[in-house]
């Protein structure tokens, strides 16, 4: 018998999902549960994806269990109550309980298919490799004709993740990677959940099929596709013209931006675009959609260096630069493409045409980032709870140190008190005691 909690189950069936591609309507491949040198295995695999959780078991003989891929819909759940699977003659029965009640399920024997193999060499990363693979898989895209754009590109010597739709570029470099060459690899949205980012450092490797990447109880096969085309985007990074004008923008203009642009419903052909003026104010152009007046955000904070220049671009690879970290933006000219550098990244996106660019307009409204409230971020909120909670436990502290100050002066009255009433018991016991010697006195001479 193997035993899981349902809110692992319930995890497994979301990675397998989305790593697989699987739909509530589709059946999905069996799931192997696969007890070996003190650990269990859960995994499952297609054509072009295999993944694998491990987490170390104790007191469990070898076993191997194949259900269909219906087990995980039926038992998972939120919490970590158990739920024991065993195979029995022709047939796997499942049981938990949920809300109390004893549950039970019972499913036909699967069949899985082998296994890839590990590498026999594994480099290790730092977890930013997760992070520079989610960003390349949001820089692809689906559509994909010519060039294998649902790619992501791995270049062994150079190091570099390299990603791009054809309109935007990104290229992430200082990685370890245990081969030469370069090779492709498809887009998978599995390479986008944070269930993958939770470990502190990535194993890569490669067999003559499979790359392979390991993150915490994790491990993920991705097919290399060996037909497909890359264009040679490094030839237009290490060709672009020098730039003529740079452009900061601070990280308060940078949310203030972000905030203004962030994505609507389009009616209207100009709401896609905006329109960097870069004359004297840093000011960006943009024209919302079901709004007649063109709006004109001014960037208070930002600086241009360099000539002035007029840029029409996507508000959405603008918008993206920014998200992505990059502070500084340098342009060539109004009609080649703009570019973004920092330590390890370079993204670069193709401009639009100079007949599109918005123009001035008298009765455009103004908004200025100095005007507007930064919006609340999360670690702003969360700081703001620590600051809430240290003082009062600073006022708790002082409260409760008044107290202590109140009863060190009430006990030293209390001891005052004492003290002078047991002066007064000391005095009426010798008054009582001459009272009695005078009274035995006063008898003698009676008599």
């Amino acid at each position: 018998m193997i035993q899981v909690s349902r809110s692992l189950i319930r995890e497994l069936k979301t990675v397998f999902s989305r790593g697989l591609g699987i739909t509530s309507r589709q059946t999905g491949p069996p799931v192997e549960f696969l007890v070996d040198q003190r650990q269990l295995r859960i995994r499952t695999r297609n054509q072009q994806v295999a993944l694998e959780y491990r987490t170390p078991v104790e007191g469990l003989e070898i076993q191997q269990i194949s259900a269909p891929f219906g087990l995980l819909r039926c038992c998972h759940g939120p919490k970590a109550d158990p739920v024991q699977i065993q195979r029995q003659e022709k047939a796997i029965q499942v049981e938990w309980q949920e809300a109390g009640i004893p549950q039970s399920m019972e499913y036909p024997t699967a069949e899985c298919r082998e296994f890839p193999a590990l590498p026999d060499e594994l480099d290790r990363n730092e977890s930013r490799l997760m992070e520079a693979l989610r960003d390349a898989c949001e820089t692809a895209t689906d559509d994909s004709a010519r060039y294998a754009l649902d790619h992501l590109q791995l270049r062994g010597v150079e190091g570099q993740v390299i990603s791009t739709d054809g309109r935007q570029l990104l290229v992430q470099e200082d990685f370890q990677f245990p081969w030469e060459g370069e090779l492709l690899i498809p887009v998978n949205r599995l390479l986008c959940c944070r269930e993958l980012r939770r470990g502190k450092s990535v194993e890569i490797g490669r067999t003559a099929e499979w790359v392979t990447l390991r993150s915490g109880p994790w491990t993920i096969w991705l097919r290399i596709n060996e037909k497909a085309r890359f264009p040679d985007v490094m030839e237009l990074v290490n060709q672009s013209p020098e730039a003529v004008a740079s452009l900061q923008i601070p990280d308060e203009d940078a949310e203030f931006i972000c905030a203004a642009l962030k994505p609507k419903p389009f009616h209207q052909d100009d709401a896609g675009k905006v329109t960097l003026d870069l004359n004297g104010e840093v000011t960006v152009c943009a024209r919302e959609a079901g709004q007649g007046q063109q709006r004109n955000y001014v960037l208070c904070r930002s600086e241009r260096s360099g000539e002035s220049l007029r840029a029409n671009t996507s508000r959405d690879y603008f918008r993206r630069a920014l998200q992505l970290g990059f502070r500084e933006i340098s342009l060539s000219g109004s009609d080649t493409p703009a570019c973004c550098r920092d330590e390890y990244r370079i993204y670069v996106w193709a401009l639009l045409t100079q007949a599109e660019t918005l123009q001035s307009q008298p009765d455009a409204v103004r908004i200025e980032s100095t005007s507007v409230a930064p919006p609340k971020t999360r670690s702003r909120t969360k700081q703001k709870r620590v600051t809430e909670r240290v003082q009062s436990e600073q006022k708790q502290a002082v409260e409760a140190e008044q107290v202590l100050t109140q009863m060190k002066s009430l006990c030293g009255g209390l001891t005052e008190t004492v003290s002078h009433i047991r002066d007064l018991m000391a005095q009426l016991h010798t008054q009582s005691q001459g009272w009695r010697r005078g009274l035995t006195s006063d008898q003698r001479v009676g008599t």
